[in-house]
């Protein structure tokens, strides 16, 4: 809901609130003002006849326009003056009738005088029900002043926040392009406006300083290693004894071990700054079929029974380089952690990729298997970041993974729908070439 639906909403909530407590205000107010000033004109009539009784007018000629009891009482009251209303019904004019009374008390001539008179006054029920009539059309001429004045509030008033939100939504740190903000004279968008300029562009120093040193750490890291793999080709070559044969066989695994470590850790940067972006659907059943293909060798060393049921036709849109390597990634993974004459399922449809293989139950928990550097059953075979780059893949494509295990099989699944959406950098032209096969675990 827009912000002014929510203030217009809430003003008519008010609106709603309030009325009836000033209703029941204004309407005591109204009958106590209509009492007190009929009081006050019925004690006018009592004073006039009390000064002609005085004067000595003979009976006939008091304010017979008005009706008048005048008695000769023994005592004085305690007050001057009695109010008091009743009502009735009028069977003349068949009606319900309010009638309020005044008996005012003098001395005159040593003589206390009870004079009273009375008059019809309104009754409370058409009081309410002007009072209704009022309100309802003050509820609708407020409802529809609220609506229009929230519409041009959110016109004049809060476009330029519009505007500011439509800017933030298609800023982009790839683009590397400091954003320009509407001029406002509102306090608040203005301060708002400032923290965002000042978020952003130290957003992109801060980008461009990283991507700078993961490039160059890259960089660098990779060819003093190429350095030291080849001076270990060479040096495996001359004459050696069998125990330097052994300890150069370990630093060329160790050096292998590195540099997969340095591309995993690199891809894993790139999907984190989503410099990976689809742009057209691919034959994911395709890619699929083509990484089990390639680790045919692999399958057979350890005698490995592979089941596969994959739809055709299946097309996802997903950058072709992160499909590869998610796939390839998962299957290396099935493999490496499965037992000798164990079994391989791949399942694909248009919503999910299963992959289930045999093997030992995992010594963390299925979960923890995510994070960087965790490994089942600690294989020195793995750097630990295969599953780390799978889950990142599939944040940045809004799939979800899953991994379980029960009885003696491991499951892990990729929902191809889509989740929570995320907002993504646009793509650079990004490839990764890699010498040795593409699984990065």
């Amino acid at each position: 809901m827009k912000l002014v639906d929510k203030l217009t909403l809430w003003l008519v909530g008010v609106v709603f609130l309030v009325t009836p407590i000033s209703m029941v205000i204004s309407y005591r107010s109204i009958r106590d003002n209509i009492r007190t000033a009929e009081i006050a004109r019925l004690q006018d009539v009592t004073n006039k006849v009390a000064e002609q009784i005085k004067a000595g007018i003979p009976p006939h000629k008091y304010l017979l326009d008005r009706p008048i009891a005048i008695k000769k009482i023994s005592a004085m009251p305690a007050q001057n003056t009695k109010a008091s209303t009743y009502r009735f019904y009028n069977t003349e004019l068949k009606r319900d009738e309010c009638r309020l009374d005044v008996v005012s008390y003098y001395k005159i001539n040593n003589q206390v005088y009870s004079i009273s008179t009375y008059n019809y006054i309104a009754r409370g029920e058409l009081i309410i029900e002007g009072m209704m009539r009022a309100l309802i059309w003050k509820m609708i001429l407020i409802i529809v002043f609220v609506a229009v004045s929230g519409r041009l509030i959110s016109r004049y008033v809060l476009s330029s926040f519009q505007k500011t939100l439509e800017i933030i939504q298609a800023f982009s740190l790839r683009q590397k392009e400091k954003i320009v903000l509407p001029v406002t004279n509102t306090t608040e968008f203005k301060q708002l406006n400032f923290f965002l300029k000042k978020m952003t562009d130290i957003a992109l120093e801060d980008y461009s300083r990283v991507k700078e040193f993961s490039e160059n750490a890259s960089h660098e890291v990779q060819t003093p290693l190429a350095v030291i793999r080849s001076k270990l080709e060479l040096l495996s070559e001359s004459n050696i004894a069998e125990n330097q044969a052994v300890l150069i066989d370990d630093m060329q695994n160790a050096v292998d071990k590195l540099v997969r470590i340095n591309r995993s850790l690199l891809l894993l940067t790139k999907l984190d700054n989503f410099e990976f972006e689809a742009s057209e659907s691919i034959l994911f059943c395709k890619i699929t079929n083509e990484a089990l293909a390639s680790f045919d060798n692999w399958i057979q060393m350890k005698n490995l029974c592979v089941t596969t049921n994959i739809d055709k036709k299946v097309s996802l849109q997903i950058h072709p380089v992160l499909a590869e390597i998610l796939v390839t990634n998962l299957v290396s993974n099935a493999i490496r952690y499965n037992m000798e004459n164990g079994d391989i399922d791949v399942t694909l449809t248009n919503n999910a990729l299963t992959i289930k293989n045999t093997g030992l139950p995992p010594d963390v928990e299925p979960e923890l298997l995510f994070r960087r550097f965790k490994k089942s059953n600690q294989s020195a075979e793995s750097i630990g970041l295969g599953l780390s780059i799978v889950k990142q893949i599939c944040t940045v494509n809004n799939f979800k993974v899953s991994y379980t295990f029960a009885n003696g099989v491991h499951c892990i699944q990729v929902n191809f729908a889509k989740v929570q959406q995320i907002s993504k950098e646009p793509q650079e032209n990004t490839e990764l070439v890699f010498n040795e096969n593409i699984a990065l675990a």
